[in-house]
């Protein structure tokens, strides 16, 4: 019966407040790709005190900008839910990805401890960026 208890509360919440984001180069059709896992509890959560969607909010968290600092708008945008995690995948057109710099301020307004991983991968080169509350723009490549 306590083991019942704490594996329920278990699932109810979680100690690491995390998301990951991969962005890919996609140079046959000039688009960055981005795919972001958060955990759907923390998403419903932080949409709860906001009116719009997923996509809304988390094109609201990100900033994608190109070399010379010009905002870089999302084309598309897309949800999939799978089980305690939901991916929401992002495109934009890029003429080049040389100087990409993004910032990533997803569910900081509600975890002091939330940290998002970037691992991106352009024009060959891949790196892996961390973000936490306060931090501004990294660059991409």
């Amino acid at each position: 019966m306590v083991s019942a208890l704490v594996l329920a509360v278990g699932v109810a919440t979680h100690p690491l407040h995390s998301s990951l984001t991969t962005v890919a180069w996609r140079p046959e059709t000039r688009t960055v790709e981005l795919a972001m896992r958060v955990f759907t509890q923390d998403l419903a959560d932080a949409l709860a005190h906001r009116t719009g969607t997923p996509c809304r909010y988390v094109q609201a968290a990100l900033s994608l900008r190109d070399a010379t600092g010009h905002a870089i708008p999302i084309a598309r945008c897309s949800i999939d839910k799978a089980d305690d995690v939901t991916w929401i995948r992002l495109s934009a057109t890029v003429d080049d990805p040389r100087g990409l710099r993004l910032s990533n301020a997803v569910l900081f307004e509600l975890f002091a401890d939330q940290i998002n991983i970037v691992q991106s991968s352009i024009g060959g080169r891949s790196r892996t960026v961390l973000f936490t509350r306060g931090d501004g723009l990294k660059p991409l490549t």
